[in-house]
C-alpha cells in the first residue's frame, strides 16, 4: 500500500472512480491487519481458530468501512488518518462482541453463574499497602454489601449486578431482564437512592465512602 498523508486519503475517499476503489481496498486490507491484531490480543476469544477470526474482522472491517465513510467531516487530523480509521473499527468490533456475548446469557446465569455478589465484588475494597485503610474499607463495603443483598428489592439488585458489576450494555441488559430502558433506568434509579438513603442512616455518607475508596 502506497503511503498517504491525511488529506490524500479524505481526498481519495471524497471522489469517484478507481481513486476512491484503490482507496478503500488499501484502507481495508490496513484495518482488517488492526482489527486482527486486536482480537489476537483478546484472551477470551483464544478458543476460536484463525478463520473464525478472520470472519469477524471481516465483518467488523466492511461495516467500518461504512461509518469511516459517513464520517470523513469529522475527521481533525489529530492522529494519522489510518489510526483513527482503525479506532473506529476496533471500537464497533467491541460493541459487536459484547452484544453477542450477552445476547445468549441467561438472566439466571448473570446472578448466580457459580459466584456469589461478595466473590464479585471480594477484591474491591483491599488496600494492601495500608492495613489501617484496607479494615475500613471492609468495614463499609460489608455494610453495602448487605443494602444490596438485603434492603433492595429483587430487581433492584438484579438491575444493579447486571449493569454496574457485569458491566453490561443498558440496551442489553433491559432486554436480559425481559424491561426496557426506561424501566431500567427507574429501577437503576430507586436502587441508587435506597442505597444512598440506607448508607446515610449508618452514619456512612457519601462523600465519606468516596473519599475512603479513592485512597
Amino acid at each position: 500500500m502506497s503511503e498517504r498523508t491525511n488529506e490524500t486519503w479524505l481526498s481519495s475517499l471524497r471522489s469517484k472512480g478507481a481513486a476512491r476503489e484503490l482507496a478503500l481496498q488499501d484502507l481495508r486490507a490496513f484495518i482488517f491487519r488492526g482489527v486482527m491484531g486486536y482480537l489476537h490480543s483478546r484472551s477470551d476469544l483464544s478458543r476460536l481458530d484463525i478463520k473464525d477470526l478472520e470472519q469477524l474482522a471481516e465483518d467488523a472491517v466492511q461495516d467500518a468501512l461504512i461509518k469511516i465513510q459517513n464520517k470523513l467531516d469529522t475527521f481533525q487530523g489529530k492522529s494519522k488518518f489510518t489510526t483513527w480509521a482503525t479506532k473506529i473499527a476496533i471500537n464497533h468490533l467491541i460493541s459487536e462482541l459484547r452484544r453477542h456475548h450477552w445476547r445468549d446469557v441467561s438472566l439466571q446465569e448473570m446472578i448466580e453463574g457459580g459466584t456469589t455478589l461478595e466473590d464479585v465484588i471480594a477484591a474491591g475494597p483491599g488496600h494492601p499497602g495500608n492495613p489501617s485503610v484496607s479494615a475500613e474499607r471492609e468495614m463499609v463495603w460489608q455494610a453495602i454489601v448487605h443494602v444490596l443483598e438485603n434492603e433492595l428489592t429483587d430487581r433492584q439488585r438484579q438491575a444493579l449486578v447486571i449493569t454496574q458489576l457485569k458491566d453490561v450494555p443498558l440496551t442489553e441488559a433491559a432486554a436480559i431482564l425481559n424491561t426496557n430502558t426506561n424501566n431500567l433506568y427507574k429501577l437503576l434509579h430507586d436502587a441508587r437512592l435506597k442505597l444512598k438513603k440506607k448508607m446515610t442512616a449508618q452514619g456512612l455518607e457519601p462523600s465519606y465512602i468516596l473519599e475512603l475508596f479513592a485512597q
